[in-house]
């Protein structure tokens, strides 16, 4: 009976050795696997909750007319271009044509164009006497003054755009091409 015993005392302290001694070569040797490194987590978004006058909506910008210094008409906004980054790099102005029929596409920096967030002025009726039926001086009923645009007034789109070019230079201009566009060429 005591030879049984010492031999489950025997195997017993094997069974309990056995895992340590392999701990501990583990712990010696040198690591072949890599560990998964821990991934510092993104920082927290800040999120925007109003846009400021001044910031517009690029959707908005899409259709915008472009004018000259001398106040024509010289093309609309076709088009922005906005880098990985976010940043719009460049305008595309739809020049020349009717209809859109005949018009090419000219791109300029976005910084060309100075962005008017108020109306142009409007002509004063009061500076010429209505004519009447005969061509002279009409009575003088007065007209009703135009409704005035509120001082305070702030739109998520500018009025227009002004570009210090003609219209000719804009149509001489070589034309822009969209990346799809050129690559089918």
């Amino acid at each position: 009976m005591a030879h049984k015993t010492v031999t489950y005392a025997l195997a017993l302290a094997t069974m309990l050795a056995v895992p340590a001694i392999a701990q501990a070569q583990q712990a010696n040797q040198p690591q072949t696997m890599q560990q998964p490194q821990a991934t510092a987590a993104p920082a927290a978004a800040t999120f925007i909750t109003k846009a400021d006058p001044g910031q517009y909506r690029a959707s908005e910008l899409v259709g915008v007319k472009i004018y000259n210094p001398q106040d024509e008409n010289i093309g609309k906004v076709n088009e922005l271009l906005v880098d990985k980054k976010g940043s719009i790099i460049g305008v595309v102005i739809g020049v020349g044509g009717f209809l859109g029929i005949g018009q090419k596409n000219v791109a300029l920096p976005y910084t060309a164009i100075s962005w008017v967030d108020t109306p142009p002025p409007q002509p004063n009726p009061a500076a010429a006497p209505p004519a009447g039926p005969t061509g002279g001086a009409g009575p003088t009923t007065p007209m009703p003054a135009p409704a005035a645009a509120l001082q305070n007034e702030v739109q998520d789109y500018p009025y227009r755009g002004l570009l210090a070019m003609t219209k000719e230079q804009l149509q001489s201009a070589p034309d822009f091409k969209f990346a799809s566009e050129a690559a089918s060429q």
